[in-house]
């Protein structure tokens, strides 16, 4: 999941890869003296996409290569840390799909 985020972070656009950093870190802009100055270091933290769900309709999501909650979850960030939560998708696809949707939903602060 790591290894394809990075390879979706640089087929995205430079509006693309502002509106990631701005989600992340919550500034579109990088570090006046380069990413080594960025405090809290950068971090991308791999979460669960869920329960063990199963039935029919998760059964059917399984074979198409998507489990029932990472169909549902986003990425996530704690811009405070300068975290990424990022679930384990199992596919670049479903990863970059749901990255543009992330960073675009102009979401804000979300108390949870």
């Amino acid at each position: 999941t790591i290894r394809a985020l990075w390879q979706v972070l640089r087929e995205f656009d430079n509006n693309e890869r502002k509106a990631f950093l701005k989600f992340v870190t919550s500034c579109s802009q990088p570090p006046l003296l380069g990413f080594k100055h960025l405090e809290p270091k950068f971090t991308v933290q791999c979460v669960s996409a869920g329960g063990s769900e199963r039935g029919a309709v998760g059964g059917l999501l399984t074979l198409v290569g998507l489990s029932p909650a990472e169909k549902d979850r986003l990425p996530t960030a704690a811009t405070c840390f300068n975290l990424l939560k990022l679930p384990d998708f199992r596919s670049k696809k479903v990863l970059r799909d749901k990255l543009r949707t992330a960073i675009h939903a102009n979401a804000g602060f979300d108390l949870s």
